[in-house]
């Protein structure tokens, strides 16, 4: 059955056999924010068939909304974080996050996706599409440090190749911008 998460507004929607959590809820991650360590994790982890998947979700499109110009740098420092937790829970955890932590230090694969939204001026695909693009050089030079060579950079109208479906949430659309 497919499970469907939502996180800043929009779904991720995942096919069978996915295993999800939403890192930045779990205990662990909510102590790690404090001082002195202030880490901060990314939405979701996502396993399946020995592949990990660190996902950080953003949405721009709010009024008066803009993309940082470090936000790759930032991304990069939340993957990190994520792994760092991931790595804690497992060795000194309890409970099922130590069971998934160490299931997600097993996968054979590591990938990241920073999943944006963007403002399109009403073009979808095509007002976005440089952007993205952009973003995921940048995400790719800071990735490559963890080792991790394939970043992904999407959105609702350019999914880039990930194993899941996002959908925006109706609930909220009409506070955007972007069109």
């Amino acid at each position: 059955m497919p499970v469907e998460v939502q996180v800043d507004g929009s779904f991720f929607t995942f096919s069978d056999g996915w295993e999800l959590e939403k890192l930045d809820e779990w205990p662990a991650q909510k102590l790690a924010t404090q001082a002195p360590f202030h880490s901060k994790g990314c939405d979701l982890v996502a396993l399946k068939d020995g592949e990990l998947w660190l996902i950080e979700a953003k949405d721009y499109t709010y009024p008066g909304a803009r993309v940082p110009d470090d936000l790759t740098d930032k991304v990069g420092l939340k993957f990190f974080h994520s792994l760092a937790l991931l790595h804690v829970v497992a060795r000194w955890g309890e409970g099922s996050h130590r069971e998934y932590s160490l299931k997600a230090l097993a996968c054979r694969r590591a990938r990241v996706c920073l999943a944006v939204e963007l403002p399109d001026g009403g073009r979808r695909l095509i007002g976005v599409a440089t952007p993205l693009a952009g973003l995921q050089d940048k995400l790719k030079r800071v990735t490559r440090k963890l080792r991790i060579h394939h970043p992904v950079v999407s959105n609702s109208h350019r999914t880039n190749g990930v194993p899941w479906e996002v959908r925006r949430d109706p609930g909220t659309r009409g506070r955007h911008s972007d069109r």
